[in-house]
């Protein structure tokens, strides 16, 4: 092995594998989710400018006033807790709205039911959430249906995509699993050849809203074409 390309499920205790590894003399790539205890190459979404600009696609579906949440992943994965950085960021500046909660935990996973009934239950006016995974959203999007809870999320999959054009979620971050797979392999070919630069290597994504999701769809960029 010459190279070894890591999503950690920690960002923040990657360090004796890493050492490891190059003791060996294997090129280590973080891929998808940062490393944040070692300095190691990234190749993937810029999280917190995400996140930002999702905070403002939130604020525009809520006319800039109303009480929000946000349900997001392990933060121990570095990329949630980036997402939720720039969310924050952004609702600095929006002065007619309400942060009333933070929760982290929940990657890849889908919120059942009862949880929003008890998030619903301690905080009954809210307008909006942001999650930070697509599947954490679709399971909140069923539970409150009907409801006129605003969401926000992230990951173009293909449920997660129809959702936006029926209107369960008002905003979704597009980043390409597929297109992060590629690129960090062929950052690794650059880099065992000899042309590498040693950065990371922020990828391109997109905010997805009921006025552009068809197009996105027709120019089929979620898929490996």
């Amino acid at each position: 092995i010459q190279a070894l390309a890591v999503s950690p499920i920690n960002s923040y205790d990657s360090e004796t594998y890493v050492k490891e590894a190059r003791e060996k003399g294997i090129s280590v790539y973080a891929c998808d989710t940062p490393m944040e205890d070692s300095d190691v190459p990234y190749i993937g979404i810029d999280n917190e400018k995400l996140g930002y600009e999702l905070g403002e696609k939130l604020a525009e579906a809520l006319n800039h006033e109303g009480n929000i949440g946000v349900i997001a992943g392990d933060f121990q994965q570095a990329g949630h807790r980036m997402r939720v950085a720039g969310f924050e960021k952004y609702m600095e500046k929006e002065t007619g709205i309400n942060i009333e909660m933070v929760r982290n935990g929940y990657s890849n996973m889908r919120v059942s039911q009862k949880d929003v009934d008890k998030i619903l239950a301690k905080y009954p006016d809210i307008d909006g959430i942001m999650t930070t995974s697509a599947v954490t959203a679709l399971g909140l999007s069923e539970a409150v249906e009907g409801i006129g809870i605003s969401i926000v999320s992230v990951d173009a999959q293909e449920d997660a995509l129809k959702a936006v054009q029926d209107g369960q979620i008002v905003a979704l971050g597009a980043q390409s699993g597929y297109t992060i797979g590629y690129e960090t392999i062929r950052y690794i070919v650059k880099d065992l050849q000899g042309e590498g630069t040693g950065e990371d290597e922020i990828l391109d994504s997109q905010v997805l809203t009921a006025e552009n999701i068809d197009a996105y769809i027709k120019e089929d960029k979620y898929s490996s074409s």
